[in-house]
């Protein structure tokens, strides 16, 4: 997976002009693949435990003379930082060593840049439930019965859900932006979890109540929780939670759920079906994964059904816990599996061919779309290879 739990590491005394630094360093690298930028999750448990008096509020990261935007998360609420994490281009067969220095407030700061919003999470009525955003991509989930995740295209990068969130604004007409590119009518949603029960979804629909909560908000990575208590599946009642974990620069995100009272039960996600579409599977390889690429693009209107001619969206899951089966039904194209240790995460991705087209000249280092089904499934090779390939940290000597 391309996330990464850091082990530490050595603490040491540091001296800059603004004051007193001490450091924490750690060397990372990638043996195989190709060049990266990786996302790296560091435990504040394990920092607190190489030094005892950090101060989560209170340092900078650095590799070299590079600063590396980053952002502590407090992951239950308690108040306490959880996880430092951040990001940072990785080369095969090289070794980068990073440098988290902390101490007093004043000299940090001095150093320390303001950094760019890159991802961005919410809760509004006016679309209808939760959204988050990279550059890339914003997606939002319908939180009442139809449980389903839809699809924000994006034509420029700027973070945009404010906007689509502002009373009477049509985020279902064209714009620079970009707009509401997807239909997903009575399917599961793209990369939403539901059960799999006698040969149909199940959708969370039924429960007992629905909650949610932004866990965080940065520059590096935003973080959703929902709870579904008393969700009927059967002769079950579960307390069902969803994470969506979305970085910066991706075109897509993390989903993990866990659940009670699930023994025995089997869940499903997956894409929605759509006529003339072809879709694409692992056939039994690992990870299970399946996508679809075609003209999936609703044409715009509040109203519009038909898929819009010209413009191509490809689709993918990718089950990164476990095992899954390809299942589907009259409306989706499935992963069904089982928890694994209480829990299972997939990746969920959208490329489509417009993204990006009215960035500014500034915005013109980034990658560019992807534009045929070959680039789609190479872009989504080379992607399942990332998520699959363990990144090497160390303790430096």
């Amino acid at each position: 997976m391309r996330r990464l739990w850091v082990f530490l590491l050595l603490v040491g005394p540091v001296s800059l002009a603004q004051g007193p630094l001490r450091e924490i360093k750690v060397a990372i690298s990638m043996p195989t693949g190709r060049m990266r930028m990786a996302d790296v999750v560091v435990p504040f448990s394990m920092l607190r435990q190489a030094a005892p008096g950090i101060n989560a509020g209170s340092l900078i990261v650095t590799a070299g003379r590079l600063e590396l935007p980053s952002q502590v998360d407090d992951l239950d609420g308690d108040g306490k930082a959880d996880e430092l994490v951040f990001q940072i281009g990785l080369l095969p067969g090289r070794t980068r060593e990073v440098t988290i220095a902390y101490g007093d407030p004043d000299p940090i700061y001095r150093k320390r840049s303001d950094y760019p919003r890159r991802t961005y999470a919410l809760f509004a009525n006016k679309i209808e439930g939760v959204g988050w955003e990279s550059e890339r991509n914003a997606w939002r989930l319908y939180f009442d019965p139809r449980n389903a995740i839809d699809l924000y295209g994006k034509r420029r990068w700027p973070m945009f859900l404010d906007i689509l969130a502002t009373p009477e604004y049509i985020y279902h007409l064209e714009s620079p932006n970009g707009r509401d590119i997807y239909k997903v009518g009575n399917a599961i949603g793209i990369g939403a979890v539901g059960a799999w029960a006698d040969g149909k979804v199940v959708k969370v629909a039924d429960v007992a109540s629905r909650k949610w909560r932004i866990i965080s908000n940065g520059p590096v990575r935003s973080v959703i929780e929902l709870t579904y208590e008393g969700w009927k599946v059967g002769n079950k009642a579960i307390t069902l939670r969803s994470r969506i974990e979305q970085w910066a620069g991706e075109r897509g995100f993390f989903h993990t759920i866990t659940a009670d009272g699930a023994d025995g039960m089997t869940f499903a996600t997956g894409l929605p079906m759509k006529p003339a579409v072809p879709v694409f599977r692992s056939d039994g390889s690992s990870p299970a994964w399946l996508a679809t690429y075609g003209e999936q693009v609703v044409q715009p209107g509040e109203t519009a059904t038909e898929e819009q001619k010209g413009t191509n969206l490809g689709l993918a899951v990718v089950m990164l816990d476990g095992t899954a089966s390809a299942q589907q039904d009259a409306l989706n194209y499935l992963l069904a599996f089982s928890l694994q240790n209480g829990s299972a995460r997939w990746y969920v991705a959208a490329a489509w061919d417009q993204e990006g087209m009215n960035n500014s000249f500034h915005d013109s280092h980034e990658p560019p779309a992807l534009k045929t089904e070959n680039e789609f499934l190479a872009w989504l090779a080379q992607r399942r290879e990332e998520l699959t390939s363990p990144v090497a940290v160390k303790i430096l000597p």
